[in-house]
């Protein structure tokens, strides 16, 4: 009887050894995030959800975050637009879709401009852009993150 507890512990012990690995394994995982700043203010607030007001100081940022950051990085955004638009970003290369509802914007990154590992980059809409749903995916390096998405209000 005592080696069958021995051997039911043991098992146990295996299992939440590797229950805790992938947890860790979980955490470490790429993953991108889009939220919303209040920029009216002298600090930033982050607000809930990824609606914006075009009439209102808001940002929307993208963050990406438990990658691999090399010397040099490359960080591409795909926007789809909900109508034409007209899409700047100093620094940046930007390729046009011909129906003006898709932009390609990428940026080369230095390691050295990459604080605690955090890969952030804000965008400011305004009541020229179109109102509705727009869609994202980013890239950064060889990671892929699709299914992003955000709405702009009046």
């Amino acid at each position: 009887m005592k080696k069958l507890a021995v051997i039911a512990l043991a098992l146990f012990s295996v299992s939440v050894i590797a229950q805790a690995a992938n947890a860790e394994t979980l955490v470490k995982q790429p993953q991108a995030a889009l939220f919303v700043l209040d920029t009216s203010g002298k600090q930033p607030k982050l607000l809930e959800g990824t609606q914006l007001s075009r009439s209102k100081p808001r940002n929307l940022c993208i963050r990406i975050f438990d990658v691999a950051i090399q010397e040099q990085n490359m960080f591409a955004e795909y926007f789809s637009a909900p109508a034409p638009m007209n899409i700047v970003s100093k620094g940046s290369e930007i390729r046009v879709d011909e129906d003006k509802k898709g932009f390609l914007v990428v940026t080369n990154m230095n390691k050295a401009d990459i604080k605690d590992n955090l890969i952030t980059r804000c965008w400011e809409f305004t009541p020229q852009d179109p109102i509705g749903k727009y869609n994202v995916e980013v890239q950064f390096n060889d990671i892929v993150f699709k299914g992003l998405s955000f709405e702009i209000l009046r």
